[in-house]
């Protein structure tokens, strides 16, 4: 593996999502329990707007227990298409999920 393929593979990752406000605590709480493997970030309270920054390699880990907790009624979430940015402008509102 070359040098930058080692750096790009040691890159963490960064989705965007919707949750109701109530969840925000329970779901970092739940993420952050895991430790080293992500951090729930709150971008807009009021709306309820998260990012969830990712270690290398726990993506799949952590797509894993949202889907569970979600399936399982303990919370609800919904994923952001697309960039961040415009989510955050007062003007925008974010309705296009992925």
């Amino acid at each position: 593996m070359d040098r930058q393929s080692e750096n790009e593979a040691l890159r963490t990752s960064q989705r965007f999502y919707r949750i109701d406000r109530g969840d925000i605590s329970y779901l970092r709480f739940i993420l952050e329990a895991y430790d080293g493997m992500a951090v729930v970030t709150t971008r807009d309270a009021a709306r309820g707007i998260v990012s969830i920054t990712m270690a290398p390699g726990a993506e799949d880990e952590v797509a894993a227990i949202i889907a569970g907790l979600a399936a399982e009624g303990e919370i609800y979430i919904e994923a952001l298409a697309g960039e961040a940015a415009p989510c955050f402008d007062q003007e925008y509102q974010c309705t296009s999920f992925t």
